[in-house]
């Protein structure tokens, strides 16, 4: 049996074993690429791809926010496979954001791979939870890969979000939620519509996006910045979310005028949405994270059941050695 090659290639990885060559988030000439989903560093390089293995939501979610599109490219739905010479390629649910996978790697010597990309193992109001599968191999995210970063249940989350909103209608103020324009804004969206709060999106790039998850059944119920009704909106209740405050910022006093713009900006609060918020960076928000926490890592690593564990993002080396310690053999990627 031939030994798994893994080498870092811009955005992602070259992955070699014995004949099979495949670029995993990332594009490389005359080889195909696995694009587990369509977040900035998972994407660079992706012109040098010669062929484009993903999901639909995928190349949707991608296309919303970019005008460069793919003329070679393979879409595949969750749970299907798709072979190659050497080996078949079967994709799963990520949990990470819409259309986001794991690619299970099965070759013909009967070794299995599996590459998680950015994942998540709890269900949100909008993603259900990555499922392990057992492997030879795992290649997994570590981006909260230290014992620091463990969050507190999603329903406790919502709960603090949606009460903190709660108080800020009270008091007066409009409270501005920072969240991705990809996943966490759609989640932050059906949260607070969920909490009855009417909801005005700050970004067209979060709007592209939501767009295309109503395609996908979604049901997102929300204002933009160019609604007729926007003052009244604002007047009398609204929370904003926002993939870029100081974007929102320019162009609510460009829609509203600097004068009457002024009478809004003085009531702005800003919340963050993301696990950063926990630990050394102590942003003001909520820990809610389209990642896996810490616990979710060990778990996850733990059912699945490699003989070997890859580790990559900056807490690849840390998580390799709480893998170790817990009896899965790991390695470094980056």
């Amino acid at each position: 049996m031939s030994t798994v090659s893994l080498k870092k290639s811009g955005s992602g990885f070259l992955l070699k074993y014995g004949d099979v060559k495949l670029a995993l988030d990332t594009g490389i000439k005359g080889e195909t690429t696995l694009l587990t989903h369509s977040h900035s560093d998972h994407i660079g390089g992706l012109k040098n791809a010669q062929h484009i293995i993903a999901t639909k939501g995928t190349f949707e979610t991608w296309q919303a926010r970019r005008t460069d599109s793919f003329s070679n490219k393979t879409i595949i739905k969750h749970d299907d496979m798709f072979g190659q010479i050497g080996v078949n390629i079967t994709a799963l649910n990520a949990g990470h954001v819409l259309g986001s996978t794991m690619f299970l790697l099965e070759f013909h010597d009967g070794l299995k791979v599996l590459y998680t990309g950015d994942f998540n193992n709890v269900d949100s109001l909008v993603h259900r939870a990555a499922k392990p599968v057992e492997t030879d191999v795992l290649i997994t995210e570590a981006t909260y890969g230290t014992p620091q970063w463990v969050f507190p249940k999603r329903k406790v989350v919502y709960e603090d979000i949606l009460e903190t909103a709660t108080r800020m209608m009270e008091e007066e103020r409009i409270p501005l939620f920072h969240a991705y324009s990809l996943g966490k804004s759609q989640e932050a969206i059906t949260l607070l519509q969920s909490g009855g709060f009417s909801v005005i999106s700050g970004n067209t790039s979060i709007d592209k996006v939501c767009s295309v998850y109503q395609q996908h059944g979604f049901d997102l119920q929300h204002q933009t910045l160019q609604s007729h009704n926007l003052t009244k909106s604002l007047d009398e209740g609204a929370v904003i979310v926002s993939s870029s405050s100081r974007h929102t910022i320019d162009n609510l006093k460009r829609t509203l005028g600097s004068k009457v713009f002024a009478q809004y900006e003085a009531k702005l609060e800003y919340f963050n949405l993301s696990g950063w918020t926990l630990g050394k960076f102590r942003e003001r928000g909520f820990p809610l994270s389209a990642h896996s926490d810490f616990n979710g890592l060990l778990k996850f690593a733990s059912e699945v059941n490699p003989r070997v564990a890859y580790c990559f993002t900056e807490n690849g080396r840390a998580l390799s050695k709480h893998l170790s310690d817990n009896g899965i053999h790991a390695v470094p990627l980056e």
